[in-house]
């Protein structure tokens, strides 16, 4: 498990929910059953209206002398989207596909199959600009966790199931991301990690608490951080005298001395 993970995946959700993309607020976060495989191999969907799910993949973290452990590297986020023919209601009149009575633009695609590409096209582009727009907050927060972005996959499926055609699409994106803070250490005013907090408790999301606890309470104890930090042991913390600075051990606790008047 990873926090970074974690702050990727569910500023990712939120900012796809605030950028009024094709498929509204149904984002689902690491949803499990938003396609299912049939016993024949067909893709399956329960979902009524077009959609989005987010996940996060393993990460590869291959230098880890800076970080040690919590080095998080290289992360992979998937985003599948899918719509299906039983989504769209077509326009007697024009011939055009209307959603639940809502999309300007959907009234001038015919709900057939040879349109689904466009629509999936249409959702990849609006994943991939809510990410990086600079008027949306959770955008923004998701941006102050990535180093760089590694490489970008776009993937197509397409099933029939009961006569219900199914376009699914998918966006693999790797991108380069931050350490773990270490636990317990102070969070600076400004960085990342402060204001992913700050924007969890005033969304009141129920994750909040839970990446809180992971975090932890700032101790102000730097005891053990030399260890969480590199990755290392405290007999190699020692065998190497990083807690001795200037001859002083660690542990020994320095008081102020008394002031003599004279």
């Amino acid at each position: 498990m990873s926090i970074a993970k974690m702050a990727l995946r569910i500023s990712a959700v939120q900012a796809l929910k605030a950028a009024g993309t094709l498929v509204g607020d149904n984002v689902f976060d690491s949803k499990i059953s938003a396609f299912d495989h049939t016993a024949d191999g067909d893709l399956s969907t329960q979902q009524d209206r077009p959609f989005i799910a987010v996940y996060t993949e393993g990460g590869d973290a291959q230098e880890l002398e800076r970080s040690g452990l919590r080095s998080n590297g290289d992360v992979t986020l998937i985003f599948n989207f899918g719509v299906s023919i039983s989504m769209f209601v077509t326009d007697r009149e024009t011939g055009g596909a209307t959603l639940d009575g809502d999309g300007e633009w959907l009234q001038a695609i015919p709900a057939t199959d040879a349109q689904f590409e466009a629509i999936l096209d249409v959702i990849e582009v609006q994943i991939l600009r809510a990410l990086v727009e600079p008027d949306n907050a959770w955008a923004q927060i998701f941006g102050r966790f990535v180093f760089g972005y590694v490489s970008k996959k776009s993937l197509r499926t397409n099933s029939k199931m009961d006569d219900v055609r199914i376009a699914a699409g998918q966006i693999r994106l790797t991108v380069s991301t931050i350490a773990d803070p270490i636990f317990g250490q102070e969070l600076p005013a400004g960085g990342p990690w402060a204001a992913l907090l700050a924007a969890f408790n005033a969304a009141n999301l129920h994750q909040y608490q839970f990446i809180d606890g992971l975090i932890g309470v700032p101790s102000g104890d730097v005891s053990g951080s030399l260890e969480r930090l590199l990755g290392i042991t405290t007999e190699t913390a020692h065998s190497l005298q990083l807690y001795n600075f200037d001859g002083v051990p660690l542990g020994v606790t320095f008081q102020s001395s008394p002031t003599i008047d004279g």
